[in-house]
């Protein structure tokens, strides 16, 4: 069945190069192919403006995306033979074999604009309600994240990127991405921490057990401390203690599991932390700021917005782009 699909194809992509001229277009060749399968799997699927094809749209209930600069998406993404490259489903990952139990999986944030996300991806959110959810054929010429003035001037760009078939879900979106995650911590803070309020804008902390005195860390103390750190859906993406990177999956035989040693320093932002080797590396300014309201033997809470934290890059498979973090922190004894 697979021969046979491929082999017309190929008398369709054959047929349609026929009456091309020996000038050869970036894409020519792709285009080809990619109309030739388009004809054989979805034939009586209109293409959008820009050429993209949506091939199944199950409507939400919610508001409709117009041009918000941010979305929250679940989403999987295809190969044109049905192999599946990436998804945020977890039931999905399970499916295909390459779910970790220490991933996230859920909702992701994508900055809607030039250079963040390609111009395909972009055309077939547009008009999307929240909680519907839209499969779509996107050509290769438009899986760039160029922007250009006619449809078909994305043709005349070579790209190395492949066809491919994006299955979307909306689950929000806004304009603010900084207020959206100040309104989850707040939520949050009114949940689990007894309606806390911001220390600052977008960062907060509570004590969860007293220092032993009230005296301040002189400049270029080395202190130790226990710390694990969450997504605010709970998640542990990293901890210090090992029965803590056992229970919630993250536990690697490479890891070291103990007190980590902090070097104090003038202001918070001086703040190291120190590794076996004798070296020390810069932290995230919301650690910094949890730990400079801290004192000896003190141990408390610290939960801040992305710009605190990895911003839009998030970090690896385990905090997405745009989450806000918490750090449950101990100081303990130099181990």
């Amino acid at each position: 069945m697979r021969n046979s699909l491929l082999a017309s194809m190929a008398v369709i992509a054959l047929a349609a190069g026929c009456a091309k001229s020996e000038k050869t277009e970036p894409n020519e060749a792709s285009k080809r192919y990619f109309d030739a399968w388009i004809q054989i799997k979805h034939p009586d699927v209109t293409p959008t403006e820009l050429g993209v094809y949506i091939i199944d749209d199950q409507e939400g209930s919610g508001e409709q995306y117009e041009e918000q600069a941010y979305v929250y998406v679940k989403y999987t993404v295809s190969s044109l033979d049905g192999t599946i490259t990436s998804t945020s489903y977890d039931e999905v990952a399970k499916r295909i074999g390459s779910y970790n139990k220490a991933n996230y999986y859920g909702s992701h944030v994508w900055i809607m604009a030039e250079g963040m996300i390609a111009a395909g991806v972009q055309d077939m959110i547009n008009g999307m309600k929240v909680g519907g959810k839209r499969t779509a054929v996107i050509p290769t010429w438009l899986m760039t994240t160029d922007r250009y003035s006619k449809p078909s001037d994305y043709l005349k760009h070579s790209s190395d990127n492949d066809n491919s078939i994006y299955t979307v879900e909306l689950v929000g979106f806004t304009d603010d991405i900084v207020k959206s995650e100040v309104d989850s911590c707040e939520v949050f803070a009114e949940k689990y921490l007894d309606g806390l309020d911001s220390l600052s804008y977008g960062f907060y902390y509570k004590q969860l057990e007293e220092p032993a005195d009230d005296k301040e860390f002189p400049s270029d103390t080395s202190i130790y401390i226990n710390y694990t750190g969450r997504l605010l859906n709970g998640q542990v993406f990293d901890t210090t203690v090992e029965d803590t990177a056992k229970f919630y999956n993250i536990y690697s035989s490479s890891s070291t599991y103990e007190p980590v040693q902090i070097t104090w320093g003038e202001n918070w932002s001086d703040i190291t932390m120190g590794s076996s080797d004798g070296s020390s590396s810069s932290l995230i300014s919301g650690f910094q700021k949890t730990l400079w309201e801290m004192k000896r033997y003190e141990k408390g809470v610290g939960m801040f917005i992305s710009p605190y934290g990895y911003g839009y890059s998030g970090s690896g498979n385990r905090i997405p782009s745009f989450a806000p973090l918490l750090f449950e922190i101990e100081i303990v004894d130099e181990p």
